[in-house]
């Protein structure tokens, strides 16, 4: 027997973040609650605190954390998600700890990811093994292997030699450091 929570009801004050909710299956619409856990969440016009599920479904909705196996966000965002798989589309997540990442005309904070699938979106910080885009923005990216087009201020090679330099400018003053106070003594 499956067990589903429903709720549709406008939330009261004492409603907003108190509510803590389990079951198999739980959908919410226009509702406000703590921690949700189940093996199936689907959030519409909701938000969360903390949302633990094997699969979450959230359209225009919200959550501040997320620990799920597969995580669909529709028009809607989450603080932090940890997942196997992430899939966002005209959303955004603040930081996503992933396997596999796909964002489509979304945005992110910052993704660590083994792939990820970027295409007409925002990233402030990509760390991933694998980078398929189409007209991405991103501030700092570090990959193994990149596909497509990808407009970055900082990449691996940049950042790799940004490395090298202030190592190489902190060992410099460190060393004329030392012979300063050496010839002092």
């Amino acid at each position: 027997m499956t067990e589903e929570k429903f709720t549709n009801e406008e939330p009261t004050p004492e409603e907003t973040v108190a509510e803590d909710i389990s079951g198999e299956v739980v959908n919410l619409s226009q509702a406000q609650v703590g921690n949700v856990q189940a093996d199936l969440v689907r959030l519409q016009q909701s938000g969360a605190q903390t949302i633990r599920a094997a699969e979450i479904e959230l359209y225009s909705g919200g959550a501040a954390q997320i620990e799920a196996q597969e995580v669909s966000i529709v028009q809607g965002g989450a603080g932090a998600v940890q997942a196997e798989t992430v899939d966002i589309s005209q959303g955004g997540v603040g930081v996503a700890r992933t396997n596999v990442a796909t964002v489509v005309d979304g945005g992110m904070g910052i993704a660590f990811a083994e792939q990820a699938t970027l295409q007409n979106s925002q990233v402030v910080a990509v760390v991933s093994r694998e980078v398929n885009a189409d007209k991405i923005r991103t501030g700092i990216l570090l990959a193994g292997e990149v596909n497509g087009d990808v407009e970055a201020a900082l990449d691996t090679p940049r950042a790799m030699l940004a490395g090298l330099t202030a190592g190489a400018a902190i060992g410099l003053v460190l060393w004329v450091g030392q012979l300063i106070s050496g010839r002092n003594k």
